[in-house]
């Protein structure tokens, strides 16, 4: 990191190519990343797509002198160390978030269940990992001197061994199964397989640093050692003060700024720490976030403001910034893709089936457990680029981790959801296509109100408004829609509707549909659910009344002007919601 002092000798026009491309890279990386998450993919899918794209992948085939101007591979040396700089830091400040998700005491509370899980979720996809590594070598990657085989068998088995805490606990949520005691063991063990991951990584990594294929065995028992002291050291002292710290933090200064300042600090002095030891300076960030993490006085809210900063800003130029590296067109191998990916599933699965199985879960929870301990997602790519870095693995080997990264975590849930037998839970963002709103609703009669609502449905289906109109007015004749709290939802199932629908409507005079408390309706939901979908009314009703359950949730909503502001006071509630 000293070398981010060589910035200040850039001129103004190396400054504003460095500007130009931070400003590209985060910019492309967030409208990916958001895109692949409408579609119910990981963003960071979206985030690495942004830097193929600027990379030499696309643009350095298309133009490859556009592309040197941006991202120069020769040259421009102070403006290059600058951006390898800021990248160093997105990937440390990932870890810190990586670290701040691992809880200590719902690992205890799970006890045996979680020991049994985690172990064989770690020992079998090593074993397996390492025998393809250190049996297959050149079929999957390994460029490197013979006797860099053992490290290179060792990281190949820890690789096939962590987990993503993040991405799991996002598909937990998904279905609605965060707070169960499933989902608790889940990520439990989970947590187990990161910490004891990223130890081992950090043991690999000192095996490099300190020679010991070359028979440095002395370096590389300091290095082990005093990583070992670190960790406990930080987990046992360094958690007691952390924990002591943080009242004393938030009683004297302004809230947010003094924690979070307090823990870019800690995370910053701790990194510079384990990069001395002879270790990447990530281990650092990593273990002072779960001695932060863990303690009972770190707000939700506060967790959730350092993870949205720097999931939002230095993530996407971290993963983006992987593009920009490897060309994944010139390395892709799909037989070491097919390797690498059925070693990583299987292992994992059969490894955690078998420790729920004696942990005496059903064998349909251990298979949903064995599915969901799959996902890699991020934390398996930084592993997989700081492999790199290091001379560690080659750019085939890499491609092929990215890939089963992703890969792994798309399955995830979905195969979870078709074990279990469960559906993913959708909110009311889900339900509201382009055109479904309708605005402020004239007059003050429900019929009318009705009425107009169905005209705008009827441009979506494609079906008549006097048809919608007719068959949701019939519905409220027979039992008013009226909710409590100013809602109203006036529903119909159609023969001819081929997916759910809600339309949504407001009136800042309200409208009288016969509420249980007597409250005039502001905001009406208008729910159309194909007949064939008769479920789909249902989920519909449960997410609207998610959604407006709270007194600020219906004010922000009645202040929209549109659909865009409607859905982005819906998540903005969703989010308050959570933290």
């Amino acid at each position: 990191m000293i070398h981010l002092l060589a910035a200040a000798t850039l001129d103004p026009s190396d400054i504003t190519r460095l500007m130009i491309a931070l400003a590209v890279l985060l910019g492309l990386a967030r409208v990916l990343g958001e895109l692949a998450r409408r579609f119910n993919q990981p963003m960071v899918l979206g985030e690495i797509l942004a830097g193929v794209l600027l990379g030499p992948t696309v643009l350095g085939y298309i133009s490859p002198v556009g592309m040197e101007w941006l991202f120069p591979a020769s040259g421009y040396e102070e403006g290059r160390i600058a951006l390898d700089s800021f990248v160093t830091v997105s990937a440390i400040m990932l870890l810190l978030v990586a670290g701040l998700e691992v809880d200590l005491s719902v690992v205890w509370k799970q006890g045996k269940a979680a020991l049994l899980v985690s172990t064989t979720g770690m020992v079998i996809p090593f074993a397996l990992g390492f025998g393809l590594a250190y049996g297959l070598p050149n079929v999957i990657g390994f460029g490197g001197e013979s006797d860099m085989l053992m490290p290179f068998a060792l990281f190949v088995g820890i690789a096939m061994s962590i987990t993503a805490l993040p991405v799991i606990a996002k598909i937990l949520m998904d279905l609605n199964m965060f707070r169960s005691d499933m989902g608790m063991l889940i990520l439990s063990s989970a947590m187990v397989n990161d910490l004891v991951g990223w130890i081992g990584f950090a043991i690999v990594l000192a095996l490099i640093s300190s020679g010991e294929a070359t028979g440095g065995t002395g370096d590389l028992l300091v290095t082990i050692g005093l990583t070992l002291l670190f960790v406990g050291v930080m987990l046992t002292l360094g958690r007691w003060l952390v924990h002591k710290t943080l009242p004393f933090i938030q009683a004297h200064s302004t809230w947010p700024g003094g924690v979070l300042s307090f823990v870019m600090v800690m995370s910053l002095l701790c990194a510079a720490i384990t990069e001395a030891i002879g270790i990447h300076s990530i281990f650092g960030a990593f273990i002072v976030g779960v001695a932060i993490g863990d303690s009972k006085h770190l707000r939700e809210k506060t967790r959730e403001t350092i993870s949205q900063f720097i999931t939002n800003i230095f993530a996407p130029i971290f993963f983006a910034g992987i593009g920009l590296r490897v060309n994944f067109l010139e390395h892709f191998d799909l037989l070491a893709v097919v390797l690498v990916m059925a070693v990583a599933i299987l292992g994992k699965v059969i490894g955690c089936y078998f420790g729920a199985v004696w942990a005496k879960l059903s064998k349909r929870e251990s298979w949903a457990i064995g599915f969901g301990m799959s996902a890699r997602g991020a934390m398996e790519i930084i592993l997989g680029q700081l492999a790199m870095s290091h001379g560690l693995i080659s750019q085939k080997l890499f491609v092929a981790i990215v890939i089963m990264a992703i890969g792994t975590s798309m399955l995830a849930g979905p195969a979870m959801q078709g074990v279990l037998g469960r559906r993913q839970k959708r909110r009311l963002n889900d339900y509201l296509p382009d055109k479904s709103f309708a605005g402020q609703i004239q007059g003050n009669d429900r019929k009318q109100a009705i009425e107009q609502l169905a005209l705008t449905a009827a441009k979506i289906t494609g079906i008549h408004h006097s048809q919608i109109g007719e068959a949701v007015w019939q519905r409220e004749q027979i039992e008013s829609t009226g909710l409590p709290n100013a809602l109203a939802v006036p529903h119909a199932r159609l023969a001819n509707l081929k997916q759910p629908v809600i339309v949504i409507g407001q009136s800042n005079s309200g409208i009288d549909f016969d509420s249980p408390d007597g409250t005039l309706a502001e905001i009406i939901c208008m729910i159309l659910s194909p007949e064939s979908m008769p479920e789909s009314q249902l989920e519909m009703l449960a997410a609207v009344a998610e959604a407006f359950h709270t007194e600020q949730s219906r004010r922000d909503c009645l202040a929209a002007a549109n659909l865009t502001e409607f859905k982005a006071a819906l998540a903005t509630s969703a989010r308050s919601e959570h933290s």
